[in-house]
């Protein structure tokens, strides 16, 4: 499937964005949030849905900006977890619904499973340190996500020899930095390689 509206509504949450800031949006912030949201799922799509079916493209941005509106005003982190689950079903569902338009796309399926699985690779994994083990919510992995992102980059271009070795070095910019072995350390590495592995497998 071309999954160029996923890729929109996923990077809208996740891309260049703190997942787990959004819950706290206010004023200003939570509006300059919505336009961004609009932006990232037309820069996926504005080639085809805008010109072929703009109701459904709408109709989708609409839904995305409700459930944005929904995740500041709850309160238990077990909807947020289910706003964040239903939102990507109903962006599959929509993505089904107009995958046949993304054939005329200036953005090759490829390019897009490439871009999603770098969105995939550096995001899902901090979200899961965030809310479900350490379970911080302003935990900084920006080691990790590096580390992941080089992994994968160096993985796909088909050099494994520097996918490992930017993890080595991962490790020791670790040690260096905080000075104290921490025990989720290998969960971020072990991420890499697994999902660099199945993606690899799914984009060539």
């Amino acid at each position: 499937m071309m999954l160029h509206l996923f890729l929109g509504h996923y990077v809208a949450d996740h891309g260049f964005t703190h997942n787990s800031k959004l819950r706290h949006l206010k004023g200003w912030n939570f509006i300059q949030h919505l336009i961004w949201s609009a932006f990232a799922i037309l820069a996926f799509t504005f080639d085809t849905l805008l010109y072929t079916v703009p109701v459904i493209l709408f109709t989708f941005i609409a839904i995305h900006l409700f459930f944005d509106y929904l995740r500041v005003k709850v309160n238990k982190k077990v909807y947020y977890h289910l706003i964040e689950v239903a939102g990507m079903i109903i962006a599959l569902i929509f993505n089904f619904i107009v995958s046949d338009y993304f054939k005329t796309s200036y953005l090759s399926k490829e390019f897009v499973l490439y871009i999603l699985g770098m969105a995939l690779v550096t995001t899902a994994l901090s979200y899961f340190f965030r809310n479900f083990y350490p379970a911080i919510e302003n935990y900084e992995d920006l080691e990790g996500i590096s580390e992941r992102l080089a992994f994968f980059i160096f993985f796909l271009a088909g050099k494994p020899f520097f996918a490992f070795l930017s993890l080595f070095f991962g490790f020791l910019f670790r040690l260096w930095k905080v000075k104290k072995f921490d025990h989720v350390w290998w969960i971020s590495p072990v991420f890499a390689i697994f999902f660099s592995i199945i993606w690899k497998g799914i984009v060539f």
